[in-house]
């Protein structure tokens, strides 16, 4: 059995992207490690995004594997939008929380991508094993957050602090 994993970045103001869904305040940062999340990722058997997450990094890298740690990774993306899936990609109007708990019960890890659309209700469901959050020294002021308003308390417990170049790692498990 696997764990369903946030790992992602946001600003010091807890924005993924700026309103416009850009992310060359993180992507233009400088001394970031090549290899930062490597360990990590390569444990990655499967991802669920948003299909503004899948088109961005479709567009930015349109010929690289989605996770070059694990290229054979399978990503299921969220979307009412018709699309024709792909060996590698499934798109799906489904529930989120119903396909996590079903990729839950596969081996690896499942790598949650993008921001509240995906994310809240999984918190909601108490789905998220692990966060690996970390943070950029830049408040954008405004943006796609990443939390959305819950309507319960969800308590995590601080595992390990990482610094990576200009960014703060904070990883969190789950607490009972």
């Amino acid at each position: 059995m696997g764990k369903i994993q946030f790992y992602g970045a946001t600003s010091l103001d807890g924005y993924l992207a700026t309103t416009d869904n850009n992310i060359d305040w993180l992507t233009g940062l400088n001394g970031i490690p090549a290899d930062v999340g490597a360990q990590t990722l390569s444990q990655m058997t499967s991802a669920i995004m948003g299909r503004v997450t899948y088109d961005y990094v479709a567009q930015f890298a349109p010929n690289a594997p989605f996770n070059p740690q694990n290229p054979q990774m399978h990503s299921y993306v969220m979307t009412h939008a018709n699309r024709e899936d792909t060996p590698q990609v499934t798109f799906t109007a489904g529930s989120v929380t119903e396909l996590a708990s079903h990729l839950r019960l596969n081996p690896g890890n499942v790598w949650v991508v993008g921001g509240q659309q995906i994310l809240t209700p999984l918190l909601e469901a108490d789905l998220i094993d692990e966060l690996y959050l970390q943070v950029a020294p830049i408040v954008l002021g405004q943006g796609k957050r990443l939390f959305g308003d819950l309507t319960t308390t969800h308590q995590f417990e601080l595992m390990a602090v990482h610094q990576y170049g200009p960014l703060a790692e904070m990883v969190f498990r789950q607490g009972n």
